[in-house]
């Protein structure tokens, strides 16, 4: 299997209140970049897994499993199109689903 694209996870930091300020300073976005194999599930599949056959869904699988929280994540190094995921299958094989299509 190729790892020959790269999934960015975007996480963000908690903003706190800076008292020599005065002021609220807001969270960042943590970006982790990582290499993966990107494909598309098959309309039979998505309907076993989800119970709806009228979405596109992407599986991203990753060389190993992503422990950390993350808020959304992108797919590409130029494209910035925003990925929910759907559904984080076993962790220990590092796949994520998400929808739409690359």
């Amino acid at each position: 299997m190729h790892f020959d694209k790269r999934v960015t996870f975007v996480s963000e930091t908690d903003g706190y209140y800076d008292p020599e300020k005065g002021e609220w300073i807001p969270g960042e976005n943590v970006e982790r970049t990582l290499p993966c194999n990107v494909s598309k599930l098959g309309i039979d599949r998505t309907n076993q897994i989800f119970g709806q056959i009228d979405r596109v869904m992407t599986v991203i699988r990753l060389q190993q499993p992503y422990y950390k929280d993350f808020k959304h994540l992108y797919l590409g190094d130029n494209e910035k199109q925003t990925y929910q995921p759907k559904r984080q299958s076993n962790y220990r094989k590092g796949v994520i689903f998400v929808e739409g299509e690359v």
